[in-house]
Protein backbone atom coordinates (compact mmCIF):
# COMPACT_ATOMS: atom_id res chain seq x y z
CA UNK A 1 0.00 0.00 0.00
CA UNK A 2 3.03 2.28 0.10
CA UNK A 3 3.09 3.45 -3.50
CA UNK A 4 0.37 1.53 -5.30
CA UNK A 5 -2.40 3.06 -3.20
CA UNK A 6 -1.39 6.67 -3.85
CA UNK A 7 0.14 6.42 -7.33
CA UNK A 8 -3.17 6.69 -9.21
CA UNK A 9 -4.20 9.49 -6.82
CA UNK A 10 -1.15 11.67 -7.56
CA UNK A 11 -2.97 13.89 -10.11
CA UNK A 12 -5.62 14.73 -7.50
CA UNK A 13 -2.96 16.11 -5.12
CA UNK A 14 -1.69 18.71 -7.59
CA UNK A 15 -4.60 21.15 -7.14
CA UNK A 16 -5.20 21.02 -3.37
CA UNK A 17 -1.52 21.41 -2.53
CA UNK A 18 -0.49 23.68 -5.42
CA UNK A 19 2.44 21.57 -6.66
CA UNK A 20 3.65 20.64 -10.13
CA UNK A 21 3.10 17.27 -11.80
CA UNK A 22 6.81 16.54 -11.53
CA UNK A 23 7.04 17.41 -7.82
CA UNK A 24 3.99 15.47 -6.67
CA UNK A 25 5.96 12.22 -7.00
CA UNK A 26 7.84 13.24 -3.83
CA UNK A 27 4.84 11.89 -1.91
CA UNK A 28 6.14 8.46 -2.90
CA UNK A 29 9.85 9.24 -2.59
CA UNK A 30 9.92 10.52 0.99
CA UNK A 31 8.01 7.43 2.11
CA UNK A 32 10.50 5.05 0.57
CA UNK A 33 13.46 7.20 1.67
CA UNK A 34 12.42 6.84 5.31
CA UNK A 35 12.11 3.10 4.85
CA UNK A 36 15.57 2.92 3.28
CA UNK A 37 17.14 4.83 6.18
CA UNK A 38 15.33 2.77 8.82
CA UNK A 39 15.76 -0.73 7.42
CA UNK A 40 19.36 -1.39 8.55
CA UNK A 41 18.24 -0.88 12.15
CA UNK A 42 15.12 -2.94 11.49
CA UNK A 43 17.29 -5.86 10.41
CA UNK A 44 19.31 -5.62 13.61
CA UNK A 45 16.13 -5.60 15.69
CA UNK A 46 14.67 -8.54 13.77
CA UNK A 47 17.60 -10.72 14.77
CA UNK A 48 18.05 -9.35 18.30
CA UNK A 49 14.46 -8.74 19.47
CA UNK A 50 12.55 -11.20 17.28
CA UNK A 51 9.99 -10.93 14.51
CA UNK A 52 6.84 -10.09 16.49
CA UNK A 53 7.94 -6.85 18.25
CA UNK A 54 9.29 -5.40 15.02
CA UNK A 55 6.19 -6.33 13.03
CA UNK A 56 3.76 -4.91 15.58
CA UNK A 57 5.68 -1.64 15.98
CA UNK A 58 5.94 -1.11 12.24
CA UNK A 59 2.26 -1.80 11.64
CA UNK A 60 1.17 0.70 14.31
CA UNK A 61 3.48 3.45 13.01
CA UNK A 62 2.47 2.88 9.39
CA UNK A 63 -1.23 2.96 10.16
CA UNK A 64 -1.17 5.91 12.56
CA UNK A 65 0.83 8.35 10.43
CA UNK A 66 -0.96 7.20 7.29
CA UNK A 67 -4.28 8.25 8.80
CA UNK A 68 -2.84 11.59 9.94
CA UNK A 69 -2.01 12.43 6.31
CA UNK A 70 -5.72 13.02 5.78
CA UNK A 71 -5.46 16.23 7.82
CA UNK A 72 -2.21 17.60 6.38
CA UNK A 73 -2.67 21.39 6.02
CA UNK A 74 0.04 21.85 3.37
CA UNK A 75 2.39 19.88 1.13
CA UNK A 76 5.38 20.16 3.49
CA UNK A 77 3.39 18.66 6.35
CA UNK A 78 2.13 15.91 4.06
CA UNK A 79 5.70 15.03 3.12
CA UNK A 80 6.75 15.00 6.80
CA UNK A 81 3.90 12.66 7.74
CA UNK A 82 4.71 10.41 4.79
CA UNK A 83 8.34 10.29 5.92
CA UNK A 84 7.31 9.24 9.43
CA UNK A 85 4.90 6.71 7.97
CA UNK A 86 7.76 5.26 5.92
CA UNK A 87 9.58 4.35 9.13
CA UNK A 88 6.71 1.95 9.78
CA UNK A 89 6.69 0.30 6.37
CA UNK A 90 10.37 -0.54 6.71
CA UNK A 91 9.92 -3.80 8.61
CA UNK A 92 6.87 -5.33 6.97
CA UNK A 93 8.20 -7.15 3.91
CA UNK A 94 11.45 -8.09 5.73
CA UNK A 95 9.36 -9.63 8.53
CA UNK A 96 7.35 -11.65 6.01
CA UNK A 97 10.45 -12.79 4.09
CA UNK A 98 12.32 -13.64 7.30
CA UNK A 99 9.44 -15.70 8.70
CA UNK A 100 9.17 -17.60 5.41
CA UNK A 101 12.91 -18.24 5.60
CA UNK A 102 12.49 -19.45 9.21
CA UNK A 103 9.75 -21.89 8.26
CA UNK A 104 10.89 -23.27 4.88
CA UNK A 105 14.03 -24.33 2.98
CA UNK A 106 15.09 -25.33 -0.55
CA UNK A 107 12.40 -25.68 -3.20
CA UNK A 108 9.67 -25.29 -0.58
CA UNK A 109 11.07 -21.86 0.25
CA UNK A 110 11.11 -20.87 -3.44
CA UNK A 111 7.49 -21.99 -3.79
CA UNK A 112 6.39 -19.98 -0.75
CA UNK A 113 8.46 -16.96 -1.85
CA UNK A 114 6.51 -17.23 -5.11
CA UNK A 115 3.28 -17.15 -3.11
CA UNK A 116 4.58 -14.16 -1.16
CA UNK A 117 5.51 -12.36 -4.36
CA UNK A 118 2.13 -13.32 -5.80
CA UNK A 119 0.38 -11.94 -2.73
CA UNK A 120 2.22 -8.65 -3.19
CA UNK A 121 1.17 -8.70 -6.84
CA UNK A 122 -2.48 -9.42 -5.92
CA UNK A 123 -2.33 -6.40 -3.62
CA UNK A 124 -0.97 -4.50 -6.62
CA UNK A 125 -4.22 -5.44 -8.38
CA UNK A 126 -6.61 -4.38 -5.66
CA UNK A 127 -4.82 -1.44 -4.05
CA UNK A 128 -4.27 0.84 -7.11
CA UNK A 129 -7.83 0.24 -8.23
CA UNK A 130 -9.11 1.09 -4.75
CA UNK A 131 -6.84 4.13 -4.51
CA UNK A 132 -7.97 5.47 -7.87
CA UNK A 133 -11.65 5.02 -7.09
CA UNK A 134 -11.34 6.64 -3.66
CA UNK A 135 -9.31 9.55 -5.04
CA UNK A 136 -12.11 10.35 -7.47
CA UNK A 137 -14.27 11.07 -4.42
CA UNK A 138 -11.68 13.00 -2.39
CA UNK A 139 -7.87 13.08 -2.22
CA UNK A 140 -8.05 12.24 1.51
CA UNK A 141 -9.90 8.95 1.15
CA UNK A 142 -6.94 6.80 -0.06
CA UNK A 143 -5.07 7.68 3.14
CA UNK A 144 -7.92 6.23 5.19
CA UNK A 145 -7.03 2.78 3.85
CA UNK A 146 -3.82 2.86 5.91
CA UNK A 147 -5.98 2.24 8.95
CA UNK A 148 -5.97 -1.39 7.80
CA UNK A 149 -2.42 -1.63 9.21
CA UNK A 150 -3.84 -1.14 12.70
CA UNK A 151 -6.29 -3.99 12.19
CA UNK A 152 -3.49 -6.16 10.80
CA UNK A 153 -1.42 -5.44 13.92
CA UNK A 154 -4.14 -6.97 16.07
CA UNK A 155 -4.43 -10.00 13.76
CA UNK A 156 -0.65 -10.51 13.73
CA UNK A 157 -0.53 -10.36 17.53
CA UNK A 158 -3.23 -13.03 17.85
CA UNK A 159 -2.19 -15.41 15.06
CA UNK A 160 1.55 -15.36 14.22
CA UNK A 161 3.96 -16.97 16.73
CA UNK A 162 7.54 -15.85 17.20
CA UNK A 163 9.70 -17.79 14.72
CA UNK A 164 13.11 -16.38 15.57
CA UNK A 165 15.38 -16.64 18.59
CA UNK A 166 15.38 -13.23 20.28
CA UNK A 167 18.50 -12.25 22.20
CA UNK A 168 17.99 -11.68 25.95
CA UNK A 169 18.29 -8.00 26.83
CA UNK A 170 21.25 -8.55 29.13
CA UNK A 171 23.22 -10.12 26.28
CA UNK A 172 22.10 -7.70 23.59
CA UNK A 173 24.81 -5.09 24.10
CA UNK A 174 27.61 -7.65 24.03
CA UNK A 175 26.17 -9.44 21.02
CA UNK A 176 25.60 -6.29 18.97
CA UNK A 177 29.30 -5.76 18.28
CA UNK A 178 29.75 -9.35 17.13
CA UNK A 179 26.58 -9.05 15.07
CA UNK A 180 27.79 -5.91 13.29
CA UNK A 181 31.18 -7.45 12.52
CA UNK A 182 29.56 -10.60 11.15
CA UNK A 183 27.20 -8.53 9.04
CA UNK A 184 30.10 -6.49 7.67
CA UNK A 185 31.85 -9.70 6.62
CA UNK A 186 28.63 -10.94 5.01
CA UNK A 187 28.31 -7.76 2.96
CA UNK A 188 31.75 -8.45 1.47
CA UNK A 189 30.34 -11.53 -0.30
CA UNK A 190 30.02 -10.93 -4.04
CA UNK A 191 26.74 -12.84 -4.11
CA UNK A 192 25.14 -10.57 -1.50
CA UNK A 193 26.23 -7.44 -3.33
CA UNK A 194 24.91 -8.80 -6.62
CA UNK A 195 21.44 -9.62 -5.30
CA UNK A 196 21.30 -6.20 -3.64
CA UNK A 197 21.95 -4.57 -7.03
CA UNK A 198 19.08 -6.58 -8.49
CA UNK A 199 16.83 -5.23 -5.75
CA UNK A 200 17.88 -1.66 -6.54
CA UNK A 201 17.31 -1.89 -10.29
CA UNK A 202 14.13 -3.97 -10.19
CA UNK A 203 12.32 -1.63 -7.84
CA UNK A 204 13.65 1.48 -9.58
CA UNK A 205 11.94 0.21 -12.72
CA UNK A 206 8.77 -0.62 -10.79
CA UNK A 207 8.48 2.92 -9.43
CA UNK A 208 9.27 4.39 -12.83
CA UNK A 209 6.01 2.82 -13.97
CA UNK A 210 4.03 3.40 -10.76
CA UNK A 211 4.93 7.11 -10.60
CA UNK A 212 4.64 8.20 -14.21
CA UNK A 213 1.98 5.93 -15.71
CA UNK A 214 -0.94 7.77 -14.03
CA UNK A 215 0.48 11.13 -15.14
CA UNK A 216 0.93 9.80 -18.69
CA UNK A 217 -2.58 8.37 -18.88
CA UNK A 218 -4.11 11.59 -17.56
CA UNK A 219 -2.14 13.84 -19.92
CA UNK A 220 -2.08 11.76 -23.12
CA UNK A 221 -5.28 9.70 -22.92
CA UNK A 222 -7.40 11.95 -20.71
CA UNK A 223 -8.38 9.12 -18.37
CA UNK A 224 -9.63 9.55 -14.83
CA UNK A 225 -7.60 8.43 -11.81
CA UNK A 226 -9.90 5.43 -11.41
CA UNK A 227 -8.84 4.17 -14.83
CA UNK A 228 -5.19 4.78 -13.93
CA UNK A 229 -5.71 2.60 -10.89
CA UNK A 230 -7.22 -0.08 -13.09
CA UNK A 231 -4.17 0.06 -15.37
CA UNK A 232 -1.78 -0.46 -12.47
CA UNK A 233 -4.04 -3.23 -11.18
CA UNK A 234 -3.84 -5.04 -14.50
CA UNK A 235 -0.06 -5.39 -14.47
CA UNK A 236 -0.31 -6.58 -10.86
CA UNK A 237 -2.77 -9.28 -11.88
CA UNK A 238 -0.41 -10.61 -14.53
CA UNK A 239 2.48 -10.50 -12.06
CA UNK A 240 0.44 -12.46 -9.51
CA UNK A 241 -0.41 -15.17 -12.03
CA UNK A 242 3.19 -15.56 -13.19
CA UNK A 243 4.62 -15.42 -9.63
CA UNK A 244 2.42 -18.32 -8.58
CA UNK A 245 4.32 -20.49 -11.09
CA UNK A 246 7.77 -19.55 -9.75
CA UNK A 247 9.03 -23.13 -9.47
CA UNK A 248 7.93 -23.98 -13.02
CA UNK A 249 9.61 -20.85 -14.39
CA UNK A 250 12.83 -21.76 -12.57
CA UNK A 251 12.79 -25.29 -13.94
CA UNK A 252 12.15 -24.02 -17.46
CA UNK A 253 14.59 -21.10 -17.66
CA UNK A 254 17.06 -21.47 -14.80
CA UNK A 255 18.35 -18.51 -12.77
CA UNK A 256 20.18 -16.70 -15.56
CA UNK A 257 17.40 -17.23 -18.10
CA UNK A 258 14.64 -16.16 -15.70
CA UNK A 259 16.35 -12.90 -14.78
CA UNK A 260 17.24 -12.11 -18.40
CA UNK A 261 13.72 -12.82 -19.64
CA UNK A 262 12.15 -10.86 -16.78
CA UNK A 263 14.17 -7.70 -17.37
CA UNK A 264 13.65 -7.90 -21.14
CA UNK A 265 9.88 -8.08 -20.61
CA UNK A 266 10.07 -5.04 -18.32
CA UNK A 267 12.18 -3.14 -20.84
CA UNK A 268 9.81 -3.93 -23.71
CA UNK A 269 6.88 -2.80 -21.61
CA UNK A 270 8.43 0.52 -20.61
CA UNK A 271 9.64 1.23 -24.13
CA UNK A 272 6.30 0.60 -25.82
CA UNK A 273 3.69 1.79 -23.31
CA UNK A 274 3.84 5.38 -24.60
CA UNK A 275 3.69 4.37 -28.27
CA UNK A 276 0.14 3.01 -28.38
CA UNK A 277 -2.57 5.36 -29.67
CA UNK A 278 -5.32 3.47 -27.82
CA UNK A 279 -5.72 2.04 -24.33
CA UNK A 280 -5.89 -1.66 -25.39
CA UNK A 281 -2.34 -1.33 -26.65
CA UNK A 282 -1.27 0.14 -23.31
CA UNK A 283 -2.74 -2.97 -21.68
CA UNK A 284 -0.47 -5.16 -23.84
CA UNK A 285 2.60 -3.33 -22.57
CA UNK A 286 1.38 -3.57 -18.99
CA UNK A 287 0.93 -7.33 -19.43
CA UNK A 288 4.60 -7.57 -20.44
CA UNK A 289 5.58 -5.52 -17.40
CA UNK A 290 3.56 -7.74 -15.08
CA UNK A 291 5.07 -10.86 -16.60
CA UNK A 292 8.56 -9.45 -16.14
CA UNK A 293 7.92 -8.68 -12.48
CA UNK A 294 6.30 -12.07 -11.95
CA UNK A 295 9.36 -13.84 -13.37
CA UNK A 296 12.05 -11.74 -11.72
CA UNK A 297 10.78 -10.94 -8.24
CA UNK A 298 10.34 -14.50 -6.86
CA UNK A 299 13.79 -15.49 -8.17
CA UNK A 300 15.42 -12.50 -6.48
CA UNK A 301 13.46 -13.00 -3.23
CA UNK A 302 14.52 -16.64 -3.07
CA UNK A 303 18.09 -15.77 -3.91
CA UNK A 304 18.49 -13.26 -1.07
CA UNK A 305 16.89 -15.55 1.51
CA UNK A 306 19.85 -17.93 1.16
CA UNK A 307 22.60 -15.45 0.35
CA UNK A 308 23.94 -15.05 3.89
CA UNK A 309 24.43 -17.19 7.00
CA UNK A 310 21.20 -18.31 8.73
CA UNK A 311 21.87 -16.30 11.90
CA UNK A 312 21.95 -13.10 9.81
CA UNK A 313 18.93 -13.80 7.62
CA UNK A 314 16.89 -10.99 9.14
CA UNK A 315 19.66 -8.45 8.65
CA UNK A 316 20.48 -9.51 5.08
CA UNK A 317 16.81 -9.47 4.08
CA UNK A 318 16.35 -6.08 5.76
CA UNK A 319 19.33 -4.59 3.94
CA UNK A 320 18.04 -6.12 0.71
CA UNK A 321 14.81 -4.21 1.30
CA UNK A 322 16.80 -1.09 2.18
CA UNK A 323 18.29 -1.19 -1.29
CA UNK A 324 14.81 -1.88 -2.70
CA UNK A 325 13.48 1.29 -1.10
CA UNK A 326 16.53 3.23 -2.32
CA UNK A 327 15.58 2.19 -5.85
CA UNK A 328 11.97 3.24 -5.28
CA UNK A 329 13.14 6.55 -3.81
CA UNK A 330 15.50 7.35 -6.69
CA UNK A 331 13.04 6.74 -9.52
CA UNK A 332 10.65 9.73 -9.10
CA UNK A 333 13.24 12.50 -8.56
CA UNK A 334 15.79 11.27 -11.12
CA UNK A 335 13.23 10.63 -13.84
CA UNK A 336 11.44 13.85 -12.94
CA UNK A 337 14.23 15.75 -14.72
CA UNK A 338 13.65 13.76 -17.86
CA UNK A 339 9.90 14.29 -17.48
CA UNK A 340 10.27 18.06 -17.07
CA UNK A 341 12.78 18.65 -19.86
CA UNK A 342 12.13 15.93 -22.44
CA UNK A 343 8.56 14.81 -21.81
CA UNK A 344 6.83 11.71 -20.61
CA UNK A 345 7.79 9.54 -23.60
CA UNK A 346 11.51 9.95 -22.98
CA UNK A 347 10.95 9.25 -19.30
CA UNK A 348 9.76 5.78 -20.23
CA UNK A 349 12.41 5.33 -22.93
CA UNK A 350 15.19 6.03 -20.41
CA UNK A 351 13.69 3.54 -17.96
CA UNK A 352 13.40 0.97 -20.76
CA UNK A 353 17.06 1.44 -21.63
CA UNK A 354 18.05 0.77 -18.03
CA UNK A 355 15.99 -2.44 -18.04
CA UNK A 356 17.58 -3.76 -21.24
CA UNK A 357 21.09 -2.94 -20.07
CA UNK A 358 20.43 -4.73 -16.80
CA UNK A 359 19.05 -7.74 -18.66
CA UNK A 360 22.40 -8.00 -20.43
CA UNK A 361 24.18 -7.63 -17.07
CA UNK A 362 22.06 -10.44 -15.60
CA UNK A 363 22.83 -12.68 -18.57
CA UNK A 364 26.58 -12.35 -18.09
CA UNK A 365 26.79 -12.82 -14.30
CA UNK A 366 28.35 -16.12 -13.12
CA UNK A 367 25.52 -17.60 -11.04
CA UNK A 368 27.22 -20.98 -10.82
CA UNK A 369 29.61 -19.63 -8.24
CA UNK A 370 26.92 -18.80 -5.69
CA UNK A 371 25.82 -21.19 -3.01
CA UNK A 372 22.19 -20.04 -3.02
CA UNK A 373 21.78 -21.12 -6.60
CA UNK A 374 22.62 -24.68 -5.65
CA UNK A 375 19.19 -24.66 -4.05
CA UNK A 376 17.69 -23.43 -7.30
Amino acid sequence: MGGGLLAPALPTLIGPFGVSAGAVGLVLSVYTLAAALTLPFTGLLLDLLGRRPVALGCLVVDGSFGLLCMWAPNFSTLLLLRFLQGIGIAGLIPVAMTIVSDWYAGEHRLRVMGYLSGTIAVAAVVIPLLGGLLAELDWRFPFAVYGFSLLLAAAFFLIIPESGSPTPFAEMRASTGTYVRSLRDTLKLAEVREVFLHSLVLHYLLYALVTFLPLFLAAEHGVRVGVAGLALAFHGLVAALVSSRAVGVKNLLGQRGALFAGYVCIGVALGTVVLWPELPGVAVSLAFFGAGMGITQPAVFHWVSGAGPPELTGAVVALFNTVKFVGMTLAPPTLRWVFDYAGVSWTFFVAAGIAILWALRAATYSYSSTKSNAGL
